[in-house]
């Protein structure tokens, strides 16, 4: 599992890099807590799903220019089909940074990363 840093709002915060398509379809299932990263290599407009989740997520898109185009806080699936929605911005993205604790993010504002 390699971990980079971020600069978001001013604070620096340790992530995970999904650097691979297993941990790309994994993402921070299982989990409560944590913070991952995703890098698309090109915009795409992928739908983000809650399926093995448990509690909420934050889930920030970015642009190539690394700055969010949209926060959404997304939920997880329940037992009942209707609970079962899937996620993304209505442009398309480049990166998804993925939390379980709410950043101070808005719209426009940049992250900054080394990959």
């Amino acid at each position: 599992m390699e971990e980079i840093e971020i600069l978001a709002a001013g604070e620096k915060h340790g992530v995970e890099l999904a650097d691979s398509l297993i941990r790309k379809f994994w993402g921070l299932s299982f989990r409560s807590e944590g913070k991952m990263l995703f890098d698309f290599g090109v915009k795409t407009n992928a739908f983000i799903d809650m399926m093995l989740l448990s509690d909420p997520l934050y889930l920030y898109f970015l642009d190539s220019e690394r700055k969010v185009i949209e926060k959404m806080e997304a939920e997880p699936w329940g037992f009942d089909p209707r609970s079962w929605k899937l996620y993304r911005p209505d442009r398309k993205y480049r990166y998804l940074l993925e939390s379980f604790e709410e950043l101070e993010l808005d719209q426009g504002d940049t992250v900054d990363f080394e990959l």
